[in-house]
């Protein structure tokens, strides 16, 4: 039950697929984690997690993970909305990241989110990529604000497609409405 002046936001769901160019053999992993403001507290669930390890066996064939994922929140205001942040992973090598905010109106929920991965921004990053190298962010959560996101180039490489249950309590009451439903 939420106390007064708090909502609370309940979230479960699965990582379900990945699309992006995977030759048979390749094995891929994703990294999640949840970003939200400073009004915004997990009290059930995990911040971030790892999934399975998913094979692909024939080539371009979907990266099934059907990963579950259950988190609930409380807040006192919707400043800060949860984000999910991904990383994927092809072996140890980072295939993309991906972000998006967590749904707000009640329901079951399919969201497909992009994946971009940072292109070489030197002339040292462009020779480091002929020996395997591929540039990193040291902190993906960086994604979920706009800090200097501007001055980072990316390039497309897949989406992965999630689908969330929100279910929330205490919002009417604090007087936020969802709007119409259609």
């Amino acid at each position: 039950m939420s106390e007064g002046g708090t909502f609370l936001l309940s979230i479960t769901g699965q990582i379900e697929f990945a699309e992006v160019m995977a030759s048979a053999g390749s094995a891929f992993h994703c990294k999640y984690e949840f970003c939200s403001g400073p009004d915004w507290k997990i009290i059930g669930g995990l911040e971030a997690g790892i999934t399975q390890i998913a094979n692909v066996v024939n080539n371009n064939d979907r990266v099934v993970f059907n990963y579950p994922i259950d988190v609930q929140f409380k807040s006192t205001n919707p400043y800060g909305w949860p984000q999910i942040v991904i990383s994927m992973y092809r072996g140890m090598t980072l295939e993309g990241y991906g972000r998006t905010h967590l749904p707000i109106r009640p329901g079951n929920h399919n969201l497909i989110v992009d994946l971009a991965k940072p292109k070489a921004s030197s002339l040292l990053g462009y020779l480091g990529s002929f020996f395997g190298y591929q540039p990193e962010l040291l902190q993906p959560k960086m994604l979920a604000t706009t800090a200097g996101n501007n001055l980072i180039r990316m390039e497309n490489c897949g989406s992965i497609n999630m689908n969330f249950n929100v279910v929330s309590q205490g919002f009417l009451r604090l007087g936020y409405d969802f709007g119409d439903s259609n």
